[in-house]
């Protein structure tokens, strides 16, 4: 049985939440559900849930504050919040699950079969990245936690060589020739990166400009990668070379 704690300042939301949450998945244990966080913190104490649905801004005690109470984190956290996308994106190089306001139908059927794919406490690091990045300007980030099989791998995102797409999954290749394989789409990671100057040359394949160690323009054009790998440039996206050579020597 999943038991399920919602925390929400205002009393629509959790009743919005509360529905939805037995509307798709009635084999779901709701234990509790708190519009005053100091209440629902303390009843956490004793009876930690497997997934906690936490508002961020609330009074008396925000979001995060409540957390800090309760480490080190021994459940799963799924955010629900108005914040604008450029906080989401420090959620997201966190991994670190979240839901924007309104909340709908269909974002929690999607909330909810991510999570149970990804089934995992939330880390310590985890955590500590995610303030660390809603502190910063997304571009000065230097690193991101990256969904494993057994847990998260925080990676300095300067030392990604390359990410190829497999499926669902994706393919991490390191400057230090570790190789991580990751439970999230190649665009996913694409628009985490691209901001890093990370660039998509193919379907299947996203590069960092700064580990291009050669550029060959027959046969459509190919990259030769710092791990020696040639990686293909699709037709359609054939004028990246020419932004990939301008993005080399911005980097020099």
């Amino acid at each position: 049985m999943t038991n399920i704690i919602i925390i929400d300042d205002e009393d629509h939301c959790t009743n919005v939440l509360e529905n939805l949450i037995k509307k798709v998945h009635a084999d779901y244990n709701i234990i509790g559900v708190f519009t005053n966080p100091l209440t629902g913190l303390e009843f956490i104490k004793n009876n930690p849930p497997d997934l906690l649905f936490l508002d961020i801004e609330m009074p008396n005690l925000n979001g995060f504050a409540l957390l800090d109470n309760l480490l080190p984190i021994d459940f799963d956290v799924i955010f629900t919040t108005a914040y604008d996308q450029y906080a989401i994106k420090a959620f997201q190089y966190s991994a670190i699950n979240y839901l924007l306001k309104p909340i709908t139908e269909k974002n929690i059927v999607k909330a909810l079969s991510n999570w149970e794919k990804r089934r995992k406490q939330t880390s310590g690091e985890q955590w500590q990245l995610l303030q660390n990045h809603l502190k910063n300007d997304n571009k000065n980030c230097s690193q991101i936690a990256l969904p494993t099989g057994v847990g998260y791998q925080i990676t300095e995102i300067q030392n990604i060589v390359r990410c190829q797409s497999d499926s669902n999954y994706t393919y991490i290749f390191c400057k230090d020739q570790n190789k991580i394989l990751i439970s999230r789409t190649l665009k996913e990671i694409e628009e985490l990166l691209q901001d890093h100057g990370f660039v998509r040359v193919h379907q299947s394949h996203l590069i960092n400009p700064q580990f291009v160690k050669g550029i060959l323009k027959q046969d459509g054009g190919s990259l030769i990668m710092h791990d020696n790998v040639e990686i293909p440039v699709s037709r359609q996206k054939g004028q990246q070379i020419n932004e990939i050579l301008e993005t080399m020597i911005r980097f020099k």
